[in-house]
């Protein structure tokens, strides 16, 4: 297994740390018949240091393919990371193979822009949603906000944020997490001509 230290996407220090690292997929020894079959990898000690023991959902891309899932802990206290059916195709790879990672570090509770906080203040029932969102949904309702270009965009989006979150919406239906991902990882412009092509894009409105 083969680590290197968190680095930042960005050459100037901007964005989120990254650690790349190299691993085999394992089967996992606990799969039933009933079940649909799971492979694990294991999160180097270096990286697992530097997540929660427990609750941990990361981003980031296996062999190119973006992936976001929750860690599950071993029995030593490190972390395993599933890898479902759909991380397995975009890799291309199966027991035994190696394969290469980008990890995000996690970011802390992301803080709430005070242009959406007020807005969110218009709405008993939109702010009474949020709160009961996962910190990874605000993650990108706040992510698709502070994309927008120009002020007119922000504005409007936020008030279909609103909007969306009165109706039970968790995600925003036109934010592409793992496009988001992409830009992450590949922040400084080697992004592989075969990571995740058009033909397999989606937006990340599942919920």
């Amino acid at each position: 297994m083969s680590v290197s230290r968190a680095m930042r996407a960005n050459k100037n220090g901007s964005g989120p740390s990254i650690f790349r690292f190299t691993t085999r997929l394992l089967e996992n020894p606990n799969k039933t018949k009933s079940a649909p079959p799971i492979l694990l990898l294991s999160v180097p000690p270096v990286v697992s240091r530097r997540l929660p023991a427990h609750g941990t959902t990361v981003e980031g891309t296996i062999n190119g393919h973006p992936f976001r899932a929750a860690l599950a802990p071993d029995k030593s206290g490190r972390h395993l990371l599933p890898v479902n059916k759909a991380m397995r195709a975009g890799a291309d790879a199966g027991v035994g193979d190696t394969v290469q990672l980008a990890v995000l570090v996690p970011e802390a509770e992301p803080a709430v822009p005070a242009d959406l906080r007020a807005s969110l203040e218009t709405s008993k029932s939109a702010k009474a949603f949020w709160k009961s969102l996962t910190y990874m949904n605000r993650h990108d309702w706040i992510r698709w906000i502070n994309s927008a270009k120009k002020s007119e965009t922000r504005s409007s989006r936020i008030a279909l944020a609103v909007k969306w979150l009165s109706s039970g919406k968790r995600q925003p239906c036109c934010f592409n997490t793992y496009e988001y991902m992409l830009s992450q990882v590949y922040a400084n412009g080697d992004r592989p001509k075969n990571a995740y092509p058009k033909s397999a894009r989606r937006a990340a409105c599942e919920s």
